[in-house]
């Protein structure tokens, strides 16, 4: 009888944060779904427009610019959720002003810096890294997207912080691509690769403008009489996810693309380009309820609610599980048909397609294990983890890229992912007691 009690208002804050997950999640769903459905048809236009020699140069750019914009946000980003999240909660608005005021500078010198130098090296790039020098004028282009895709990220992170889900959404997954999607028949038409790149510049810069309109008037008239924020604070917790970043966003998301410009084709890359981005949507339903459920999981722990947590992860790693699921189907069992939208130079791609999508499965299966390290300050073992998929990722490449070209370069991507996910979700268990398994299993 007294077990019962004490479970009953367990049981009631679990509702109550579920709810708060679910009615957040509803609304990011719907916008990352709005966003998901313009990028896929942005890189339909692409593949359309250039074909797959010239949608390879785009994202052949597109793959040194992410990993630059990566690399200059230092892992501020999910610092700057973890921090704003807290102080926002807390009502410490001079922890929340100046930990963005200082991540906000730092990125943004570090990103300008980077643009300029691939801005310089993008003829020795092109000609010495990917024997391709056609790639040159694009890259030039694509470089500035650095700065802009980095600010966009951070601005999108903040505003998160401060639970501003449907700005943060729109910030991060929908304006951009709605942007590019207007400018890009007249550029890509007339200029090709370096047209898409433009149209990619100035679909983030817009992005990026208007989620920092967004945070002066989220933060507009709030009290702090002296926002500080020290750096010491700041690096020690951003240096491991700075690792861990370059490693999940940088590294494992698009070196083996990087490695296929190097050892296969144009042709090769822009297949794969498309294939990959198109597996990403596996996971889109887990990226919506994270959006809502990051700085939750923050909250939660400060208060010490270790269990609710555990229970809110599970309960929506089931969630995301089962609705990915129809979309994993079609991905292995209509994969022609899918890469058929892209132009018919893409449909070789389907077996790629297939393998990619089974790696993004393992993610959502394993629900929100990177952001439960991160925002309950085991940020090393989440860097770890990502060290460990990154070693994988670069012996199958090593081993698969040059022989297997576009099946290796999708197998050495869906290995490292699922150990990412796997390796995190036991350290997971180990370090909160929080058995990540949809169906069943207790914290």
């Amino acid at each position: 009888m007294l077990k019962l009690k004490r479970t009953a208002p367990i049981l009631a804050k679990l509702d109550i944060h579920s709810l708060e997950v679910l009615s957040g999640a509803a609304l990011a769903f719907v916008l990352r779904a709005v966003g998901a459905g313009l990028a896929f048809a942005l890189n339909v236009v692409i593949g359309r427009l250039l074909g797959a020699e010239g949608a390879g140069l785009y994202f052949l750019a597109l793959s040194v610019v992410t990993i630059g914009a990566v690399i200059t946000k230092l892992g501020l980003d999910n610092t700057l959720l973890r921090f704003i999240a807290f102080g926002a909660s807390s009502g410490d608005w001079d922890r929340v002003l100046g930990v963005f005021r200082m991540g906000m500078r730092l990125v943004a010198g570090t990103s300008l810096a980077a643009a300029a130098t691939v801005l310089t090296l993008a003829p020795w790039m092109a000609d010495h890294v990917f024997g391709e020098p056609a790639l040159a004028p694009t890259l030039r282009v694509m470089s500035l997207g650095i700065f802009s895709l980095a600010t966009m990220a951070l601005l999108a992170e903040s505003l998160k912080g401060l639970r501003r889900i449907r700005n943060a959404m729109l910030v991060s997954g929908v304006l951009y691509p709605a942007i590019a999607l207007v400018v890009i028949w007249p550029l890509a038409s007339s200029f090709g690769a370096p047209g898409a790149a433009t149209a990619y510049v100035l679909g983030t810069g817009t992005a990026a403008a208007i989620g920092w309109a967004m945070w002066r008037t989220n933060v507009a008239g709030v009290a702090a009489p002296s926002p500080v924020f020290e750096r010491a604070v700041l690096w020690q917790s951003c240096r491991p996810l700075w690792i861990m970043s370059i490693i999940k966003q940088g590294i494992l998301s698009w070196a083996p693309l990087f490695l296929l410009g190097i050892w296969g084709t144009a042709a090769d890359t822009g297949v794969f380009g498309a294939a990959i981005r198109v597996s990403m949507l596996v996971s889109f339903f887990l990226g919506a309820v994270n959006t809502v459920i990051a700085p939750k999981f923050a909250d939660l722990h400060a208060r010490g609610e270790i269990e609710i947590m555990g229970g809110l992860a599970r309960r929506f790693a089931l969630v995301v599980t089962l609705a990915a699921s129809p979309l994993l189907l079609t991905l292995i069992f209509a994969g022609d048909w899918v890469m058929g939208l892209f132009g018919p130079d893409f449909v070789r791609g389907s077996a790629a397609l297939a393998i990619l999508g089974l790696g993004q499965a393992v993610n959502t299966m394993t629900g929100s294990v990177g952001f439960l390290l991160i925002m309950t300050g085991h940020e090393r073992d989440a860097r770890n983890a990502s060290i460990v998929s990154a070693c994988l990722l670069t012996g199958f490449a090593i081993l698969l890229v040059p022989s297997h070209g576009l099946i290796g370069a999708a197998i050495a991507s869906a290995v490292s992912t699922a150990s990412l996910h796997l390796l995190s979700a036991a350290l997971v268990k180990k370090r909160l007691g929080i058995c990540m398994i949809p169906i069943g299993g207790h914290g």
